[in-house]
Order: structure tokens, then C-alpha cells, then sequence
């Protein structure tokens, strides 16, 4: 793992060797399902692409075909917020109507792989992996099968009841969730204390 300090102190170095593409971003037609990659050609995400050789954190890039109407995806598409109004966006086989859930736009079915994902603003929140086959359309479903997930829920909330679920009592800053494809394990720590809170075992 690279430490802050590193990071700081290459950063002018590193920056000299980004470039940077001078293109406008690509105008999606409204009601149209979003080409991701052609989407994704704004200046942050272009920044953290031409990084990748050199810092090896990168953000996850969420899917906003898969989004819920009530999430508002950030314009790098790397965070959300949940919105009492829904996006006026189309019902495509992919989205999800029901759960209020988000993919990332990169699946993995081998390797080791691990995410730190910022939680620290949000009252109720569920963060895990699921299958890419995995039902999307019904709400029962999706919480029933296949979902390895911790979550948080402060009152008014309440944690829906799944086979598949870990809740977190305690209030978190970031959770680190990491994904063993080969040995069939999602496990689930606070990076800010090294704390362990869950781990699941299954067969992907």
C-alpha cells in the first residue's frame, strides 16, 4: 500500500506526465441508456486512467445503467446520494426498480481484488458483492440471493432481513471490502482501526 506522504510528494512529478486530452465530453441523448466508456471521458476519470502505473489506488466506477431512479450518481461516477425523487431514466433490464443499489461497472470472477469505500456521510447504507446473473427486478429476490454485504442502519432506519447481511452497529468512516474469487471468500474491515468485522465464505 502506497502512504499519503508518498503520494504528496510525487504528485508534481506525476502530473507532468498525464496527458491530458483536450476533447469535450461526449453529450448523452436524453432517455438514452449511457455508453459508459464514451461516458466516462471527463476530466477526473481521464486523470486517475493516466495515473493507474503509478498510483495503485483507483476508484470504482459505478454503472448508471444498473443505478436505482432514486440514486444520484456523481459526474465521475465514483459516489452517490440517495434523492427522494426519481431520475427520469429508462427501466432497461438492467436497472435496478425496487433496491435502492448501484454495480460497479467491472465485474470479476477470479483473482483477489479489494475496495476502501467512503461511508462516513450517510444514516443507512449496504455495501457488498453479488452476482452478475443475480435478479434486479424484485425486491425480495435480490436481498435473498446471492448478496454478501454488511450495512448500517441508524433510526429511522431499519435493516432489512437477510440470510446474506452483517450489520454494523458501529458508525464508520470507510469500509474495506475484499473479494477472494479463487477461495470463495468476501471479507469485510475498518481500514481507519485495522478492525475485522465479518467475512463470508461461499462458492461463487
Amino acid at each position: 500500500m502506497i502512504n499519503g506522504v508518498f503520494v504528496l510528494q510525487e504528485f508534481p512529478v506525476s502530473m507532468e506526465r498525464v496527458q491530458i486530452s483536450s476533447q469535450p465530453d461526449p453529450q448523452t441523448p436524453s432517455g438514452a441508456l449511457i455508453d459508459v466508456p464514451r461516458y466516462l471521458g471527463n476530466l477526473p476519470f481521464r486523470v486517475w486512467m493516466k495515473m493507474q502505473d503509478i498510483v495503485q489506488n483507483t476508484p470504482v466506477i459505478l454503472d448508471p445503467n444498473t443505478a436505482n431512479p432514486h440514486l444520484v450518481l456523481s459526474d465521475d461516477l465514483t459516489s452517490l446520494r440517495w434523492s427522494e425523487n426519481k431520475q427520469p431514466v429508462p427501466d432497461n433490464p438492467e436497472r435496478f426498480d425496487d433496491y435502492s443499489c448501484v454495480l460497479g461497472s467491472e465485474g470479476f470472477n477470479s483473482g483477489t481484488h479489494c475496495w476502501d469505500v467512503e461511508v462516513k456521510e450517510s444514516l443507512c447504507w449496504s455495501l457488498g458483492v453479488t452476482t452478475a446473473s443475480n435478479q434486479r427486478k424484485r425486491y425480495y429476490f435480490f436481498i435473498t440471493d446471492d448478496v454478501w454485504c454488511v450495512q448500517h442502519h441508524e433510526s429511522p432506519f431499519r435493516s432489512p432481513v437477510t440470510k446474506f447481511g452483517f450489520c454494523v452497529e458501529q458508525n464508520l468512516d470507510r469500509v474495506r471490502v475484499r473479494l477472494d474469487c479463487d477461495r470463495g471468500t468476501v471479507s469485510f474491515s475498518d481500514p481507519v482501526t485495522n478492525t475485522h468485522l465479518h467475512t463470508f465464505t461461499t462458492t461463487f
